[in-house]
């Protein structure tokens, strides 16, 4: 069956016209904008920026996963190399304590006066003294007037006498002994027969007081020396001066 053109082409300009038509749906028209809000559409961001050869930095490479490091063996068992502590009692001995000194003075007894000290310490650095004399035998004892006479209470080669010394020590060094350095006062006291000074028929008193130096030594033992100096001053019956004395002393400390 051959076609005629003049009735094909009519034809195909309805089919193509209808077609589209036909294919699209009635939609209602789009709503107006809201009110106040600004129609234009949110700005795109700026395409990134082409990076040249030069610009690229290679990526950093991955790192080394962790090295397994194998625990020691363990160490063979060894005794501890410290001491256990222990407390130990210690005794300390003390030094010897002698606070009690009984000396004798040697020289007065060449005039024939027999002299003792008994001497106590209270406590360290500080002692009291007392020492006790008497004539006991015929001497010569100087002349009247003489330094050896007034030193013995005014004593002739024919008196008698009696006396004590009262006296005070402080010690140099911290002791529980009586040695070292020392240095004190003392007052005298005594009572002379056939003095060389006022009347001689009767006993008549004297007094006096004296400063004494010295140094005195203790023996573990406990045998004592000292020796010293020392000045006093003894008056009789209105008389009397200065007199310079010297001290020896020997005996035994407890």
């Amino acid at each position: 069956m051959r076609k005629r053109p003049e009735i094909v082409a009519p034809i195909a300009a309805l089919i193509l016209v209808a077609g589209p038509a036909s294919a699209q749906p009635n939609l209602p028209p789009p709503p107006p904008p809201p009110i106040d809000q600004p129609t234009e559409l949110p700005s795109l961001p700026p395409p990134p920026r082409p990076q040249t050869p030069s610009s690229q930095s290679p990526p950093p490479s991955p790192a080394p996963p962790p090295r397994r490091v194998a625990p020691p063996p363990p160490a063979p068992y060894r005794a501890s190399a410290r001491l256990a502590r222990t407390d130990e009692v210690v005794y300390v001995e003390a030094p010897a304590s002698h606070p009690v000194a009984v000396t004798l003075n040697p020289i007065g007894l060449l005039r024939g006066r027999l002299s003792a000290n008994l001497e106590v310490q209270l406590e360290p650095h500080h002692s009291l003294v007392v020492s006790p004399n008497v004539l006991v035998f015929h001497a010569d004892r100087g002349e009247p007037g003489s330094l050896l006479s007034e030193g013995f209470g005014f004593a002739t080669p024919t008196s008698s006498s009696v006396g004590i010394e009262f006296g005070y020590h402080y010690w140099w060094r911290w002791s529980r002994e009586l040695r070292g350095p020392f240095l004190g006062p003392a007052l005298l006291l005594g009572s002379t027969t056939d003095a060389a000074a006022g009347d001689p028929t009767r006993a008549q008193s004297y007094w006096g007081l004296a400063v004494d130096v010295g140094w005195q030594e203790v023996l573990p033992g406990g045998f004592t020396a000292g020796v010293g100096v020392g000045l006093e001053i003894v008056r009789m019956a209105g008389s009397g001066g200065p007199v310079p004395r010297f001290l020896l002393q020997m005996g035994w400390s407890f």
